[in-house]
């Protein structure tokens, strides 16, 4: 059977997991227990006109930092990205585990060993050692690129896409590009910034999981009491990534939810995460994220899971969800995902409260 790779193969994959869960919904009772049946509804929204293909003049606009500087390049990390180092046993990560847990404050773009990086705006060099150079701008912009090795010094002007800042280091195969506003980073995906950025894949939610607050598994079909709820969601690159990277998924920019019974809403739209503009502190990884999360190629107890699928739990209620506040019976819980030009998917599951 041909291996289906991208957007296609996970979508493929997702009909795949709706057969098992219609399996499992028929095995929940007869007639008489229809209303508790586990139910999965999707729809795929494709950005027409999207203003990524004609983004607006804002004045803030760069290209990319490697030649051809005016063609989309591969990205394979995106802004708000997981990345996670943990002592904790493989999957087990949560609140309170040793390591790091922060988010991607930049785009990985895919980038040979020796290629040649070129500032994105001119400026003056700040800091040139390392692995790094890190340029300002006139207009008080900071713009970061990592995983290079420099070819200027600390004070020298720049000249955008002209003067030379270094070359990718062997083993790393992209240039990490940082923008900071100020005192704020930014998304360089965002529109009006990295250009030309174009994205036609649709995120996706792969599933929803329940737990109540000691982390146990909890069916949705029987919500009682203070509930925790994740939805597992991704993204494929917009470009094919070359290399052992090809077909990892990276995050949404924006993942929100909303609780509704029979066409009445009970809870609004609620916002998990929003990396379309910017990034929360990295004090807020768990808020945002939900326990078990982890990034592509992980580390786990010392070990490198080389070639290993992140997975991305957002977490919809960071404070439990009250259900004793509700009244028994059937919701709709809708999670919606989107990314920065405005493809989106809308998954609802249906879930039934009986306190």
């Amino acid at each position: 059977m041909r291996e289906l790779h991208g957007a296609e193969g996970w979508r493929r994959r997702g009909a795949v997991l709706l057969g098992v869960l219609a399996v499992v919904a028929g095995s929940l009772g007869g007639a008489g227990e229809a209303a508790t049946r586990l139910s999965v509804d999707r729809t795929v929204i494709r950005a027409v006109g999207s203003n990524c293909v004609r983004p607006r003049s804002t004045g803030f606009a760069y290209h990319y930092p490697v030649k051809p500087f005016d063609v989309q390049h591969p990205i394979r990390g995106f802004f708000g990205d997981p990345r996670t180092v943990t002592t904790a046993t493989f999957g087990e990560d949560r609140p309170g585990s040793v390591g790091s847990f922060t988010f991607h404050n930049g785009v990985d773009i895919y980038a040979a060993t020796g290629t040649l990086v070129y500032p994105v705006v001119s400026g003056v060099v700040k800091i040139a050692r390392g692995d790094r150079v890190v340029v300002v701008s006139p207009d008080f912009r900071t713009f970061q690129y990592y995983h290079v090795r420099p070819a200027v010094h600390a004070g020298q002007r720049v000249v955008a896409y002209r003067t030379l800042l270094g070359r990718v280091l062997p083993r790393w195969l992209h240039v990490h590009l940082t923008e900071i506003d100020g005192f704020r980073v930014h998304n360089p995906a965002d529109l009006g910034h990295l250009e030309p950025y174009v994205d036609r894949t649709v995120p996706t939610v792969e599933d929803l999981l329940f737990t109540n607050e000691h982390g146990a598994a909890i069916t949705p079909t029987a919500l009682k009491g203070r509930v925790l709820v994740a939805a597992d969601a991704y993204d494929i690159p917009p470009l094919p990534v070359p290399g052992l990277w090809f077909d990892f998924p990276v995050t949404p920019a924006l993942v929100t939810w909303r609780l509704s019974s029979n066409g009445t809403i009970v809870i609004p739209q609620t916002a998990a995460a929003d990396f379309r503009l910017t990034e929360p502190p990295d004090s807020d990884f768990w808020r945002v994220y939900a326990a078990g999360t982890y990034q592509n190629f992980p580390v786990f107890d010392h070990i490198y899971y080389i070639h290993r699928r992140g997975r991305y739990l957002f977490n919809l209620t960071p404070s439990p969800l009250d259900t004793t506040a509700l009244r028994n019976g059937a919701y709709a819980l809708t999670v919606d995902v989107a990314d920065v030009c405005g493809n989106r998917e809308s998954f609802t599951q249906r879930v039934v409260v009986r306190n």
